[in-house]
Parts: structure tokens; sequence; C-alpha cells
């Protein structure tokens, strides 16, 4: 075993034993919560909880499936001296920037790919035993098919022109990564709703009426110039319901699930609409995008030392110290090893733009906390979602605030 293969080994297996405890915790105190009934007797009825809890302990069982796949997949590529036996093979194809990309792009999509199995099952199986399911197979295919062929138009092109300025710019390449990194990210949130979006979900008009009134008078009030209010047709796929708002200079949308129409009234509707302005008006894509550029810089930077000698290369019994191909092949398939202590981090800062945004919706008007605290209870209970997390899996999981805390901020 090498130095590198076994500080990716104790990686993993740390983070198998720390998220199984936090998994094993979280159904243990979901199960055994018998205060929860209680708590939520106003808008929940005790079979609802109970399928609430249901849907719980499978996503638990699940995730812990997923969980322990993953790293028999990663221990394969890790051990099986696979990785640097293909790469060696096509050491031919070295020479070329779009071959490489094209080379990692196959690593990637072929690690991917062994998880479909899990997916569809957990769309076929998991999903459809609490009525969630309402895709069909041909268009879980076809979904599946779109979403290789529209990766493989981005990721190649991406990878290419980043093994170009490693090539060309041998010592500043991280910084101009971590720029053209910024730029996708602002030239994506152009192009999802253009062009990616409707190859998948058709979006149209909110039909006129009192909604729509009450929507335009909001967005107006808040400062948020909507070009236009669409609705998403996610009822193909599944039932659950959500709303959000996307923005880019003074191109905004307000983007409805058809879901969220059926179930919900106009003043609930409205109030979940307060809370997703309230995110773009307290500039939380702005942050969290720049964020996102600094965890690209102090990562890239890592990738630059990393390369700069031939450590990783020899560890992977791989001769070639001219490619990063061998690092960023191993970086793509092992980053959830690194990424995953960081999300505690990661989502206190959500959990707390939740909250912004939540007060922002309340200042609306006098009624918004009102309507919102019962969309949010009307989504738990749609969603079947846990309403009892165990406080560390809650801590260490949750992007958004559980329902009773957002309620008990809600009140103040």
């Amino acid at each position: 075993m090498t130095l590198l293969n076994g500080i990716l080994l104790v990686l993993l297996l740390a983070r198998v034993i720390c998220e199984t405890v936090l998994r094993k915790l979280n159904a243990s105190y979901t199960q055994n919560n018998t205060k929860i009934a209680k708590q939520c007797g106003n808008f929940m009825d005790a079979v609802t909880v109970q399928r609430t809890v249901a849907y719980t302990l499978a996503k638990n069982q699940f995730a812990l499936l997923h969980l322990y796949y993953e790293a028999l997949l990663i221990i394969c590529v890790l051990f099986s001296g696979l990785m640097p036996w293909v790469l060696n093979q096509h050491n031919f194809l070295l020479s070329s920037i779009f071959k490489q990309s094209g080379i990692l792009f196959l690593w990637v999509t072929g690690f991917g790919l062994c998880f479909l199995p899990l997916d569809y099952f957990h769309q076929f199986s998991l999903e459809k035993s609490f009525g969630f399911n309402r895709s069909t197979k041909q268009l879980w295919i076809s979904d599946q098919a779109k979403s290789i062929a529209i990766n493989a138009c981005i990721h190649i092109p991406i990878f290419a022109l980043l093994f170009y300025c490693i090539r060309t710019f041998p010592h500043t390449w991280w910084i101009l990564g971590t720029l053209g990194s910024f730029m996708l990210q602002i030239t994506f949130m152009w192009l999802y709703p253009k062009l990616i979006l409707p190859l998948f979900n058709k979006l149209t008009p909110l039909e006129e009426g009192s909604l729509k009134i009450k929507l335009d008078a909001l967005a107006q009030k808040a400062g948020f110039k909507a070009a236009a209010i669409q609705v998403l047709d996610s009822s193909k796929r599944s039932a659950h319901a959500n709303a959000y708002c996307s923005s880019l200079g003074r191109i905004q949308r307000i983007v409805l699930y058809d879901t969220l129409l059926k179930d919900f009234t106009d003043e609930e509707i409205e109030a979940i609409l307060a809370h997703e302005i309230g995110h773009y008006k307290c500039k939380h894509i702005l942050k969290m995008i720049a964020f996102s550029t600094f965890s690209t810089l102090m990562g890239l930077k890592a990738c630059d030392v990393l390369l700069q000698n031939n450590w990783l290369n020899s560890q992977l019994e791989i001769p070639m110290a001219t490619t990063p191909l061998p690092l960023l092949t191993l970086l793509c398939i092992c980053m959830p090893l690194f990424t995953y202590w960081f999300y505690p981090i990661n989502n206190y800062v959500s959990r707390r733009y939740e909250y912004e945004a939540d007060r922002f919706a309340k200042k609306q008007s006098p009624t918004c906390a009102l309507y919102l605290m019962q969309a949010l209870k009307k989504l738990h209970k749609k969603n079947l979602s846990n309403l009892s997390p165990h406080p560390w899996f809650s801590a260490f999981h949750y992007s958004h605030p559980t329902l009773f805390e957002r309620e008990q901020h809600l009140s103040r």
C-alpha cells in the first residue's frame, strides 16, 4: 500500500464511520421521539406522522446503502490498479489536450454510471412506495441520456481549457482556473433556464388572475423586477413542491412548481415567494458564488502544489510527469472524501441565509409570517419531511432549519 492510498483509505473509513454513526443516531432519535405527534397535532394527523417517520427511516437506509456502495467503488479504484493501468495503456494519447479531457470525462462518467442502479431503485422503489414518483422508465432513461450528453458538451471543453492553462501557464494556471470557474458560474446561471432546463421540463407563463396580480405586486414592492413568472411542470417526475427565483443582472425570473399551485393558497404561495425574493435581496446567491470561488482557489492551489513534483504520479505508479490527468482523475473520484468534512460549515451558513430570508418575508406584510408558516407546514406534510432530526445530524446535513426552529424564529 502506498502512502497516498493509505491517506485516502483513512479519509474513506473516517467518512464511513462518521456518516454511519450520524445516520444511526438520526434513525433512532426520529423513531423514538414520542413528543413529535403532539408538536404537529395542529397540522398533521398521527397516520401522516408515522409516514414521515417511515419515509425518514427508508431514506436513511438508502443513504447508508449508497455510502457503502460508493466506498466499495472507491476502494476498487484505489487498490485494483485499474486507473494506472488504463492511463499507462493510453500513454500515446496524452499529447492531445482534447484526448486527455475525453479520458478524464470517461473516467468521471464511468464512475457515475455505476450509481445508476441505485438511482433507479431510489426513483422507482423508494419514492414510488411513498407516492412521490411520477416519472416513467422511458422518461428516466431519456433524462440520463440527456444528462450525459449535456455533461459531455460542457465538461470536455472545460477540462481541455484547464489542461491548456496548466500546460501554457504552469505557475499561474490556478489563478486563471479560479477566474474561469467564476465566469462559468455566471454564464451557467444565464444559460441554464434558456438552454438546459427546457430539455427536461416545460416552462409556461403563469395564467392571468388574482395570483399573478399578487405576485407581481409583491415583486414590485420587494424590488424584484421579474421579467417573467413561470410555471414548471415538475409533476411529471415528482410530487414534491417548491419555488425559486433566478436573477442575473436585469434578467430576473420567478419559477413556481405546478405541484405548488395545486395544493397551496394564493396567500401561501405569495409568502413562499417573499422568502425566495429574500434570498435575492440579501445577496445570498452572490455570497455563495464568492464562497465557491474562494473554495475553488484554495483547491486549485493545492493541486498546483501537488503538480510541482512527481510524488503523486510515483504513488500511482504512473511514470508520466508531464500531464495532470492522474491527479484530476483521482480528485474527481475521491473529492467527496475531502468535501464531506465541510458540510457542517456550508450548511450552517445556509441555515443563516434561510433565517435572513424568513425575516425579509416577515417584513413584507403583517400576515406574511403566518402564511409562510402555514405553507411550510404544508410543504413538510406533503414532502413527508423529517420533523425531529437528531441535532447532530441536522447540524451536519441540514441546509435549512427544522420546521419548529423556523416557527420559533418567525414568532419573535
